[in-house]
Formats: structure tokens, sequence, C-alpha cells
């Protein structure tokens, strides 16, 4: 009896062994993927995208045609702004099902968020084709990347479509708030103008490029002329040609009348969320009506928000400075530097701090210099004066000389602190006021660039 027992249950084993073996794998693999698809969306609705994407793709690796697991696994890398990987899968759905609408919808909210909005029009227009609950949506969205490519009259065009097709809806009541963006939006002038004159007090003229302290006081008279225009290539490229003017004439000592001459050109590109720039600048500087510098410097920079309050760039430079009478002073300058701009109080205030370090090679050896200079400023609203703007800023820097200056009989150093603090208040339409103190501290082993200084000015302007 019991070696008939031990041969059923040894027959019945050999049985569930074979029939699980020889079951057909597609069936037992589909429950398998099913239920990674299902924990998968379980993840996705509780907004642990991260885990819905490991799941959506152990479903795919037992079923890669397993309806609806590509498809979440495309929006899971949108909703986390995966947008490159968001982009590969739908692309990947859209080769095999062509017109599957959803696809086509996700793929281009994804190219916008990568900022490609000529590209995802077109999925969107054949979405809105397709599936009509989709159409309203489409059309929304064709309006937005024209809204961002600055095309406001096929922009306006789209987002009224997407209010006919539903007034009432939320997608709707966006359109019309864009809408009134558009219409608030005033056509940014390409040109700048701005022209500016009044009188200045300083307690110690000088002239730091030649190591020159007079400890006179004098008053000067000053003029000064910007003017600039903007040439927008494309919604993303432009380019700006400056001109800048300035001119000062002491009352007693006219041999320190300053006068100089600057041509810009600017170049700007965004990309990627980044903002790519080119300055280029020549500078030619009369001192006392006599021919006294050139300057030719150039510097690319990046720059690119860290959180929505703080902006950053990072920049190189390039100086290259020619004196006309003074040839072993000529100089070559490389620096590099990082500035922050943290906004508060609303975005109407600022605070600036900034590095920069920079190498200074010179045709006399005396005077090449490793450099640093710190720099901190805040901007600030006046209470109860609408518009008024104070500045407050602190500069140091740091020049360590290379080789011994012939004076002194040893390596020169130089210590600077800048004190500064600025008003800006507008008086009427384009005509504004400006009150500027600076405090300058010198402190070096060279006794001409030991000193301090105070120089106080006021300037009325006016600006197109």
């Amino acid at each position: 009896m019991r070696s008939f027992f031990l041969s059923v249950v040894w027959r019945t084993a050999l049985l569930f062994f074979a029939t699980f073996l020889f079951l057909p794998h597609s069936t037992l693999a589909g429950e398998n993927a099913e239920a990674f698809l299902s924990k998968g969306l379980a993840y996705s609705e509780k907004g642990d995208h991260d885990q819905a994407i490991v799941s959506y793709k152990e479903a795919l690796e037992i079923d890669p045609d397993l309806e609806g697991a590509r498809l979440n696994l495309g929006i899971s890398y949108f909703k986390l702004q995966s947008y490159d990987l968001a982009v590969e899968t739908f692309q990947q759905i859209l080769a095999r099902t062509p017109d599957d609408s959803s696809a086509l919808i996700f793929l281009g909210l994804s190219l916008q968020g990568k900022e490609q909005y000529s590209k995802s029009i077109p999925y969107f227009e054949k979405a809105g084709k397709l599936d009509a609950e989709f159409e309203q949506l489409a059309i929304f969205n064709v309006g937005k990347a024209y809204f961002h490519l600055e095309n406001n009259k096929q922009a306006v065009e789209k987002f009224n479509q997407a209010i006919q097709v539903d007034a009432s809806s939320e997608i709707a009541e966006g359109a019309k708030a864009l809408l009134k963006i558009v219409a608030d939006k005033k056509p940014e002038k390409p040109w700048s103008l701005a022209f500016s004159t009044g009188f200045e007090y300083d307690d110690n003229i000088t002239v730091s490029e030649l190591d020159l302290t007079t400890e006179l006081d004098d008053f000067s008279y000053l003029f000064e002329f910007a003017g600039a225009y903007k040439f927008q290539i494309t919604p993303k490229f432009a380019l700006e040609a400056g001109y800048d003017f300035f001119q000062s004439l002491y009352d007693d000592l006219s041999a320190f009348d300053l006068q100089s001459h600057i041509f810009s050109l600017n170049g700007s590109y965004e990309i990627q969320g980044l903002d790519l720039g080119l300055l280029s600048m020549y500078n030619r500087t009369t001192l006392g009506a006599a021919d006294f510098l050139e300057i030719y410097s150039t510097s690319p920079s990046v720059g690119f928000s860290v959180t929505d309050t703080w902006y950053a760039t990072v920049h190189y430079s390039y100086k290259n400075t020619n004196f006309f009478n003074l040839p072993e002073r000529d100089a070559q300058n490389h620096g590099t530097g990082l500035s922050n701009f943290i906004f508060f109080l609303d975005g109407q205030a600022m605070l600036l701090l900034g590095y920069q370090f920079e190498y200074e090679f010179t045709t006399g050896s005396e005077f090449e210099y490793l450099g640093h200079s710190l720099n901190a400023g805040v901007k600030l609203p006046v209470p109860f004066l609408e518009q008024t703007k104070i500045n407050f800023g602190y500069k140091f820097y740091f020049r360590d000389y290379q080789n011994v200056t012939a004076s002194i009989g040893k390596k020169r150093e130089d210590f600077k602190h800048t004190l500064e603090m600025q008003i800006f208040q507008p008086i009427y339409k384009n005509l504004n006021a400006k009150l500027k103190y600076q405090y300058i501290n010198s402190i070096s082993n060279l006794a001409s660039s030991d000193y301090q200084e105070n120089v106080v000015n006021l300037l009325l302007g006016i600006s197109f």
C-alpha cells in the first residue's frame, strides 16, 4: 500500500513538472509583465516615478510589446524632466505605431521641455487631427510653441482657436492668460540712447594706470553718452553694437582731463537653459588731450539659473593694453571669474557676489602681477520712494607683483579697498538723477600707490 502511494505521488510530481516545463512561455511571461506594469502604475499614482521606471523596464524585458508599458515609461521620464530619455521612448512607440496620439502629445511636450519648440509643432498638430479628445490641448501647445518663438501673431491665432473648442476648460483659461501676456507685451525697441552731465569732486586726483597720486583736489565737469543697437538674428541669437563716450574737464588740473571712446560688440545665444555670451571691446583714451592708451578686450561667458532666484555667470577675459608713450607698461591680461546674482523681495532687490583671478604679462617685467579681486554689492528699493534705487558696493583686490620693482628694491604688493554708494532717482519720464560716492583705500609698499581718495559726483541724465 505504501509503495502504491509513493508511486502515485511520484507520478503526480512528474506530471506537474512536465506541465510547468512545457506550459507556453508567453502565458507565464504575460502574467509577470502585467504584474510589473500594475506595480509601475501604482508607483506612478503615488508620484514615485523612479520606482515606476524600474517596474516598467522589468515589464518590457519580459514582454517588449506589452500595451501601455512603454508609454507609461516615457511619461515617467517626462515627469522627472529626463526629456532626452522621454523623447527616445516616445519615438520608439511612434516607430511601431505612428498614429499613437498619446505618444505624439507627450513627444511634443518633451521637445518643449528641451526648448525645441519648432520641432514640437508637427507632433501636436498630428495628435489634434487624429484624436478629438486631444484637439484643444494640441492647439494650445502649438500656440505655446509660437509664444516661446516670439511669433505673437501665430500664438494669438492658436490661443483663440483653443478657446473656441471649449471656453470653460482649464486649457482655455491658460490660453486666456497667455493672450493677456501677449497683449501687454510692448515690442522691444532695438536701439537705446542715454546722455548725462554733471560734476565731480575728487580730493586726491590719481591715475592708477601710471601709479600716480597728486594729493591735490579739484572739481571736474562730466559728460557721458551711450548708444546701442540690437540685431535680433533669431529668437535665441542676438548681436548688439554699442558706443560709449566719456569726458571729464577739471577746473585747475587740466593735465588730468580724461576722454574715452569705447566701441563694443556683444553676442548672445540661448541654448538648453544656458546663456552664451561673447563681448568684444575697443577703448581709446586720451589724458590731458594727449593720446594715453588703447585697450582691446574680449570675454566669452556662460550664464545659467541655479535656482529661481539665483543666476550665475562664469567668464574668461583677455585684454591687450597699449600705452602710447610708455611701452614698458604694455600688457596682456588673462582672467577668469564667477559672478552670482541673487534676487529677493519679489525681484525688487539683488545681491551680487563675485570673484576674479587674473595674470598680467607686461613688456617691463617689474609690472607683471597675479591678481585676486572680490566684489559684493546689494541693490535695494527705498521705502516710500517709488522707483528710487540705492546701491551699496564693496570691492577688494590684491596684486602680487612677480618681479622686483627697481625704485623700492623689492617685490611690490598692492591691496585696495573700495566702498561705494549710489542713489538712482527717476525724475520725470526719461529724466533721472544719479548721486554717487566712492571711498578708496590703496595700501602699497610703493609710495605713489599708497593713498586714500574720496570721490563724489552728481549726474543728471536722459535716456530713450
